[in-house]
């Protein structure tokens, strides 16, 4: 494998469905934004990790980072991040600055994140110059109109949950932003940057739990499968 690796844990959202800031809060005993941080700094490749958070955590978190990542300490840099997910994207890249030529995205929110996800995502990225984890439908899945009514079936065969950690190679990302930002598109990932870049990715399918906290009902499951995997 070539190519110098930085990655990007976005931790900059509201959380107005939880009701507090995600990054800092603790589950299991360590800030949200610790799991993915460790997972990430556990894969070799990864020469630094930028840490995207709001700005009134911004000393919080950095105060974490410094007092618990010992000598890993200098491989991560905690910023302040953008309005929307592209944006922290984007802010990402510029502090991980000139040389790289992956990145690797992942939402903090996706606590039970590993190391081994981290590089079978990593490893496809470098044949195709983009990939993605990803859960296949299992659910079946109905379109539905404004007011709950079922407008039609949608066959669940090819269908795909979209997850993180997610690698694009840095100059097809980067023109992918770019385009987004002059066209004034808004885009929920990573692999849709790179469609505008050019490049369409692979999916990698995530076969361990990797859900994403985003209601108090995913906090209670996260929190149980961390303590699960603690002892």
């Amino acid at each position: 494998m070539s190519g110098r690796v930085g990655a990007i844990l976005l931790a900059a959202g509201q959380g107005r469905r939880l009701g507090h800031d995600k990054s800092v809060t603790s589950i299991a005993g360590q800030p949200v934004l610790s799991y993915g941080l460790r997972a990430l700094l556990a894969c070799g490749e990864v020469e630094k990790v930028v840490v995207t958070v709001r700005g009134d955590v911004l000393e919080e978190a950095k105060g974490w980072v410094k007092k618990e990542c010992g000598a890993e300490e200098t491989r991560v840099e905690v910023i302040v991040g953008g309005v929307e997910r592209q944006d922290s994207v984007g802010e990402g890249l510029k502090a991980l600055g000139a040389g790289v030529e992956w990145v690797v995205v992942h939402d903090a929110a996706r606590v039970l994140l590993t190391r081994r996800l981290t590089e079978r995502v990593l490893e496809e990225a470098r044949k195709s110059g983009a990939a993605a984890a990803a859960r296949k439908m299992s659910d079946t899945v109905r379109e539905a109109d404004g007011e709950g009514r079922i407008v039609k079936l949608i066959p669940r065969e090819g269908l795909w949950r979209m997850e993180t950690p997610q690698v694009v190679r840095v100059e097809v990302l980067r023109a992918g932003l770019e385009r987004a930002k002059k066209e004034k598109r808004v885009v929920t990932d990573c692999l849709a940057v790179a469609e505008l870049g050019g490049v369409k990715g692979v999916l990698v399918e995530a076969e361990d739990p990797n859900l994403k906290i985003t209601v108090p009902s995913d906090w209670v499951l996260a929190e149980a499968w961390l303590k699960a995997r603690g002892k």
